[in-house]
């Protein structure tokens, strides 16, 4: 399972969701020794100077091997274009908060995003400018999938001394389901105790499921949910109902990982 983030990547915007982005990418690049590529796309729809006015306040002083790219197009495009040349193993954006300034910006372009990209994705609404997580809601879904985003959890977890709250998380009551919901939380169970993380568990039945995240991340103080794309279609720009709904409705930051993001999960089965 990979632990280390070698480059990471930061689409920037005069924002605070760009903001609250951009202070986390610059902590975890501390811890990890990491690369950090900040980008703005479009810089002449920011006031003059902003941009760098912004990253140097937030940069300064620090040892960071980081540089700020400026391009011009539709920003999906540059910043799915770019993770692809650096290569990028970690993208932290904003979602909301840009209209003012790019309209163009929210909704298609951060979906867009988290759909294309090909490596694990956090995603900050800039509720707040606070550094690190101290709770994370970890659904466990009907499918075996739902398993591959738990190392990666557990890691960020550990980085943050945070407490993991696995939750079991399904429309109906379905015993023969049910037996493999409990199967898949043992299993982040034993992931959490072996590598010292404090967790905490639940069932959730007989709710919409992105609602019950959504509730339980308000419920104990969250900062963070971990989900699964539910990337489908050919063309990988789809990401599912559930996914949307609570990226765009939390005030909670949401680490967002692909099914085929095999180099994050590895190969135990999570």
């Amino acid at each position: 399972m990979k632990t280390k983030f070698k480059h990471i990547l930061v689409p920037y915007v005069p924002s605070n969701p760009s903001k609250a982005a951009l202070v986390n990418a610059k902590d975890i690049a501390q811890r990890h020794g990491s690369k950090l590529t900040i980008l703005n796309v479009n810089p002449d729809k920011s006031p003059k100077g902003q941009v760098r006015e912004d990253i140097k306040s937030i940069m300064d002083n620090c040892q960071i091997d980081y540089q700020l790219i400026e391009k011009a197009g539709t920003p999906y495009k540059e910043i799915l274009a770019l993770e692809k040349t650096i290569p990028a193993d970690l993208i932290l954006m904003g979602t909301h908060g840009s209209k003012e300034r790019d309209p163009s910006w929210i909704g298609g372009n951060a979906y867009k995003v988290l759909s294309g990209s090909s490596c694990p994705v956090i995603t900050f609404t800039g509720k707040d400018l606070k550094i690190g997580f101290k709770n994370i809601i970890l659904p466990i879904a009907d499918a075996s999938e739902t398993r591959q985003k738990v190392p990666l959890t557990v890691t960020i977890a550990k980085a943050y001394n945070a407490t993991v709250h696995i939750a079991i998380v399904n429309k109906q009551k379905d015993q023969s389901v049910l037996n493999t919901l409990k199967i898949y939380a043992a299993q982040a169970e034993g992931f959490c105790l072996e590598n010292g993380v404090a967790f905490t568990y639940c069932e959730i039945y007989e709710k919409n499921i992105a609602n019950a995240c959504i509730d339980y991340a308000i419920e104990k103080n969250a900062d963070l949910i971990a989900i699964m794309s539910e990337r489908e279609a050919n063309t990988g720009f789809f990401i599912g109902h559930y996914a949307q709904k609570i990226i765009n409705s939390t005030d909670c930051s949401v680490l967002t990982i692909h099914i085929k993001d095999t180099s994050v999960v590895g190969g135990s089965g999570y």
